[in-house]
């Protein structure tokens, strides 16, 4: 009788592939996010700087009602969290820079989640996660405060994402889920109106996994979407064309060209985060002529290309393709045809950044792992911190930050303008003026530029030179600004009546400008007028309570007022 061969190992089936990869190390995150905190810690005791103090909570005369923001809408979520810190720490610099770098750290942990929700592997997520942490293209977002609502508007559109991804994509949305993203695309929109175009993003998600059928099957989500962005982009178009920094009125720049410029900076965009050299806080880059700019045909060729490819290849590398539309629809709102004042701006990046790291890992989804590969992440993460770091230094000081501006582009008149006004506020006044002289070398002297320069000069001792920087600046523009100076620079060298008579001007043109109502008590008070300079200095306290220098005259009046009673 012939005896059965046991078959060898067959009650010991194998263990499978992927129960041995179940476990993931916990540390990396971890690691990654504390080299991030490391990185950012010249920053966090940073000032504030430029736009940072044209912001009405940082002016020193903050609104007292919280309902101003929201009846304004525009960036309500980012204005009432500056508010917050405001009523907190006052005028500290240190809790806003904090509050910053929570919220990077945050985004950068969605960016994580989200690649996960695409079905990247853990390790590729961990190094994409690092990037976004680590990368010094996204310090202007981080590290100045004014870009606070570059990390709001991600956070909230980001979350709006993982919903939108982390999900059987073969089911339609459900009512829950689809509520959760309208308010999370909402709370966006109210912190920077361009996390709008995340929209866009869950079309092409749709269209590329599903075809129209899938982007028919979500209507209940793209419906709402499509009136609610279509009304806040009108709301905002509409404002910041009267505030003069964005919109189809913006003086001097057409749509057209603003486009056709876009086709240059966004190739720079892409090769900043390949290779991260010569980043500057104002590259004054400037605006191309439609369609003649020969470079801008180049970029836009390259664009091109790029997305040819992307789509070629879309088989092999199946998020390469929607890595790349991600990142080119969410520079949309920046970097269409609505011009924006400055046509180059680093913290435009932020929101796009997904986009990015989603093609970067198509590209290396395939690459196996082994220790020289492993050490070669670490050594790009360690390459990027450090100059992550370096990028940081700027942000400790207005000098820093405009010099090294100046030196990445000396041709830009604005930094030179800048960096005379840093040297000013530091009281170093003769060499603020060398740098207001380069500015207006360089570009023909604006309003702005000149009444700055005017202080400048008055506050080294040149009085008269002064004079004549704000007279050239009141045959510019009617406003009482330039008026109110002019009177106060005349009343610092004895010339009361031009003095009076430059105050008049200034509160003809604006009767509420406290300034001037201030100069103007100072003037009756040295001219013995005490009844009228306690009359102007209680005016300028009721429209500026915090006016040192009418709540330091009005007291000097009282006191010069209280031997004659």
């Amino acid at each position: 009788m012939k005896k059965n061969k046991p078959a060898p190992e067959a009650s010991k089936p194998p263990k499978p592939p992927a129960a041995r990869s179940a476990v993931q190390p916990w540390w990396p995150l971890p690691a990654l996010l504390a080299a991030a905190l490391a990185v950012y810690l010249p920053a966090m005791n940073g000032p504030f700087l430029f736009d940072d103090l044209s912001l009405p909570i940082l002016s020193g005369q903050p609104p007292g009602e919280w309902t101003f923001y929201a009846r304004r809408i525009i960036r309500a979520v980012f204005n009432l969290s500056l508010l917050a810190d405001y009523h907190l720490w006052g005028l500290n610099p240190a809790p806003y820079h904090w509050l910053n770098w929570v919220l990077h750290a945050a985004n950068g942990f969605l960016a994580f989640l989200i690649l996960r929700g695409f079905k990247v592997s853990h390790r590729l997520s961990v190094l994409c996660a690092g990037i976004f942490w680590l990368h010094p293209l996204q310090t202007e977002a981080v590290s100045y405060i004014a870009s606070r609502s570059e990390g709001l508007s991600v956070l909230f559109s980001y979350s709006a994402l993982l919903l939108f991804v982390a999900r059987d994509r073969q089911a339609r949305l459900s009512w829950p889920r689809t509520m959760g993203i309208l308010l999370l695309m909402g709370l966006g929109a109210l912190s920077k109106e361009s996390a709008v175009a995340m929209a866009g993003v869950f079309v092409i998600i749709d269209l590329l996994e599903g075809r129209l059928r899938r982007l028919l099957s979500n209507w209940k989500l793209y419906l709402p979407m499509a009136a609610g962005g279509a009304a806040a982009a009108y709301h905002f178009i509409q404002i910041a064309s009267r505030e003069g920094s964005a919109g189809f009125g913006l003086q001097g720049v057409k749509p057209l060209d603003y486009l056709w410029t876009q086709f240059q900076c966004i190739p720079i965009y892409l090769r900043f985060y390949v290779l991260p050299w010569g980043q500057n806080l104002d590259h004054g880059f400037p605006v191309a002529k439609a369609p003649l700019d020969f470079l801008s045909w180049v970029g836009l060729a390259f664009l091109v290309m790029l997305t040819g490819l992307a789509w070629r290849y879309r088989a092999a590398y199946p998020l390469l393709l929607p890595g790349l539309l991600t990142f080119l629809v969410l520079l949309t709102p920046t970097s269409s045809i609505v011009p924006i004042a400055d046509t180059l701006v680093e913290r435009r990046m932020y929101l796009p950044f997904i986009g990015l790291l989603l093609a970067t890992a198509a590209l290396l989804e395939r690459m196996a792992w082994n220790a020289a590969r492993s050490a070669g992440a670490v050594a790009i993460l360690a390459l990027l911190a450090g100059l992550t770091g370096v990028r940081n230094q700027i942000y400790t000081s207005s000098i820093a930050m405009w010099q090294d501006s100046i030196k990445k582009n000396p041709k830009n008149a604005r930094a030179h303008f800048q960096l005379g006004y840093a040297f000013y506020r530091e009281g170093q006044c003769a060499e603020a003026n060398k740098y207001y002289e380069a500015a207006a070398a360089l570009n023909k002297p604006d309003y702005e530029l000149l009444v700055d320069w005017a202080l400048s000069l008055d506050c080294a001792g040149s009085p008269q030179a002064a004079v004549e920087k704000l007279r050239a600046a009141t045959a510019l523009k009617k406003d009482s600004h330039a008026w109110a100076t002019l009177g106060m620079v005349y009343g610092k060298s004895g010339r009361p009546a031009e003095a009076l008579d430059a105050l008049n001007q200034a509160l003809a043109i604006n009767r509420h400008d406290a300034n001037a109502l201030a100069y103007r008590g100072n003037v009756y008070l040295v001219g013995g007028r005490t009844a009228e300079a306690i009359a102007d200095f209680e005016a300028a306290l009721s429209i500026s309570p915090a006016n040192a220098i009418a709540a330091q005259g009005l007291a000097a009046a009282r006191a010069a007022q209280s031997p004659a009673k």
